[in-house]
């Protein structure tokens, strides 16, 4: 690998508190966390890859490798908040390994170095990074995939991992993998591949991604429909664009920090600039980005992919625009006349002021944005939830329990069983049937509906809500 990549590796290692320090000592919340834990354990239960599970009911909103992580994690650490945590926690810190190397490949180390960092720093990156979900473990994909095509485009050897990278973005989350295709297209474009070549990559994606498809359409029929309705959530040619458009602007700046002026500055020039390495990232974030116009229902979390193509381009093209001015700059004062000496030792110097420069940039906001991060959802008080303490209550009692908000996943997850959720309509009569049952809800609810005393016993209560049993 190299003593200077070794070295820089290093320094990265720093960034480990970001990631895991306190990463288990809060609950699970009910949506994403609570329910993709829920599915993850259910694999353990059923051996079963393929076909997922919740509450006794199969799941299709997304394809299963970010639950086969979470599953491997449960076998190792045990079921806890913290194995739930810990493979999103992991390809967060592994993203910024990915980010450091595609920068070295496109622009150079420095590059590499300051784009990591200002990963590190963006704000819901960390934080959807200490979160049982499926977000950075896709960008990781993203950038795997990305890095390999990279790689390819020098030595077709990195074709086959290509193709395994991205049959596992494909095997990740519904839909938005397509968005990498064209960016692949364009580095991969003119590059001397063989038809042969392709054929063990394309077999393997085939066989990878085309068994899971297959899989599901044996399994539901309405597959290709429910792809496209979980991928494209809200999608509508007419709803209000620039509403649409100004809300995703804001998530973006929300999420990335004080990275974002500078990333979408550089997205943009990225475009004009006749430079394979800029109109990829560019191009990457529009394909990416373009979709949440047309929809209503796009969220923060979302957008965590394009960060790192932000930062990086916003750090490959100060890069190649300050060693441009300063060679411009040199080159005509030398032709003036103001140096007379010295001038080829000066030429030499610009690749290591640039990269200071660079350098300073990256420490100085980052620096800024994870302090800010550090306070603020890191070094925490330890928190357990309501609804973790009575659903664990309840997972002690070998009767029906009843919900009446939906935290469905996180009751599922510490209840160790099936739960149902019932409306307001049907809160009164629950009480009046002759069997027993347990129920999560608050007193004030009980005393609203007047519901007599007689009828339930409270098991456990914490904050404003019990557990109660109803008695027959």
């Amino acid at each position: 690998m190299g003593k200077l990549n070794l070295f820089v590796i290093a320094l990265l290692f720093l960034t480990l508190p970001l990631f895991f320090y306190k990463l288990g000592q809060s609950s699970l919340v009910s949506f994403d966390e609570a329910w993709y834990a829920e599915i993850s354990k259910n694999i353990l239960k059923t051996n079963d890859l393929f076909n997922l599970y919740f509450n006794g009911k199969p799941y299709y909103d997304h394809p299963p490798a970010g639950f086969w992580l979470e599953a491997l994690t449960f076998k190792i650490f045990g079921v806890s908040e913290f194995g739930a945590r810990f493979p999103q926690a992991a390809a967060g810190f592994l993203s910024l390994g990915l980010v450091y190397f595609l920068g070295k490949e496109l622009f150079n180390r420095i590059v590499g170095f300051a784009s990591a960092l200002g990963l590190a720093s963006s704000f819901w990156f960390i934080f959807r990074a200490r979160s049982g979900n499926l977000d950075i473990l896709l960008t990781f994909l993203f950038l795997l995939t990305l890095l390999l095509a990279v790689k390819a485009v020098k030595k077709k050897i990195y074709l086959t991992p290509l193709a395994l990278s991205l049959s596992f973005l494909f095997l990740t989350k519904t839909l938005v993998p397509l968005t990498i295709i064209p960016v692949l297209i364009i580095l991969l474009w003119g590059q001397k591949l063989r038809l042969k070549d392709l054929i063990k990559p394309g077999l393997i994606f085939l066989i990878i991604v085309g068994g899971w498809i297959v899989n599901g359409l044996i399994k539901q029929p309405d597959f290709i429909s429910r792809y496209l309705m979980i991928g494209l959530p809200g999608v509508n040619t007419q709803t209000d664009h620039s509403a649409n458009f100004k809300q995703i602007k804001e998530y973006l700046h929300s999420g990335v920090g004080k990275w974002f002026w500078l990333g979408v500055a550089s997205i943009a020039v990225g475009l004009i600039l006749r430079q394979r390495r800029f109109f990829a990232l560019s191009a990457f974030f529009i394909i990416f980005f373009l979709p949440f116009i047309f929809s209503t229902r796009g969220n923060i979390w979302h957008l965590i992919p394009l960060y790192p193509v932000m930062i990086l381009s916003f750090f490959g093209f100060a890069h190649y625009l300050l060693g441009t001015f300063l060679k411009l700059t040199l080159s005509s004062l030398r032709k003036q006349g103001s140096i007379t000496g010295g001038y080829s030792l000066l030429i030499q110097w610009i690749p290591a002021f640039t990269g200071m420069t660079i350098l300073i940039v990256s420490f100085y906001v980052s620096f800024i944005q994870i302090r800010q991060m550090w306070y603020q959802f890191i070094d925490i008080p330890k928190f357990v939830s309501d609804e973790a303490i009575l659903s664990k209550e309840a997972g002690k009692y070998p009767y029906e329990l009843i919900l009446d908000e939906d935290f469905l996943p996180a009751a599922v997850f510490y209840s160790g069983k099936s739960a149902k959720i019932i409306s307001r309509d049907e809160f009164i009569p629950y009480f009046e049937n002759e069997e027993s049952f347990l129920m999560i809800t608050k007193q004030e609810r009980l005393d609203g509906s007047k519901i007599s005393k007689g009828k339930y016993q409270i098991l456990k209560s914490d904050r404003d809500k019990i557990l109660l049993l109803k008695l027959i």
